[in-house]
């Protein structure tokens, strides 16, 4: 899961997770407490807070002894060294893709130009409101790919 920043309108403070939970960039999250986030896993009275920009899944700072190869893929970007996670909000727009690790949204819907996206309860982005138990994320601006690859969301939340 991965989410790339087309254009950022707002960021939320830092908040701690949930103990047990993994957050991959890119995921829709709700408030567990005033200080903690959680993955979303359903419930229709609940309102998404946003999508993650950092991972629980750090990669290493540095290359082990044993490789020191410039250039071998450490990625020092969207991840909470700090233990603090961010999720981006009101208005902003992004680029959801898979990285290796899953796509952040079900890759065999249909998304249409302009459509609205919804959080399902298995934390993704889906194009099925779900007779309207799927709270609504954003809408569509570009779709890439069949099955779908790269799905950019404008958001509504």
């Amino acid at each position: 899961m991965a989410l790339r920043m087309i254009r950022e309108v707002n960021r939320s403070l830092g908040f701690s997770k949930k103990a047990g939970t993994t957050i991959i960039s890119g995921m829709p999250l709700v408030l567990d407490t005033a200080s903690s986030l959680k993955p979303f896993a359903g419930g229709s009275t609940m309102s998404i807070y946003g999508l993650a920009l950092e991972d629980t899944a750090v990669p290493p700072l540095q290359a082990s002894s044993a490789d020191q190869t410039a250039g071998q893929g450490f990625d020092y970007t969207n991840f909470a060294r700090g233990g603090l996670y961010s999720v981006m909000l009101d208005g902003g727009e992004c680029e959801l893709f898979d990285d290796g690790r899953g796509a952040p949204f079900v890759t065999t819907d249909t998304y249409i130009l302009n459509e609205a996206v919804y959080a399902n309860s298995n934390g993704l982005i889906t194009a099925d409101p779900n007779g309207g138990a799927n709270p609504k994320v954003g809408s569509v601006s570009s779709v890439s790919g069949s099955p779908v690859t790269l799905l950019r969301v404008k958001l509504a939340i």
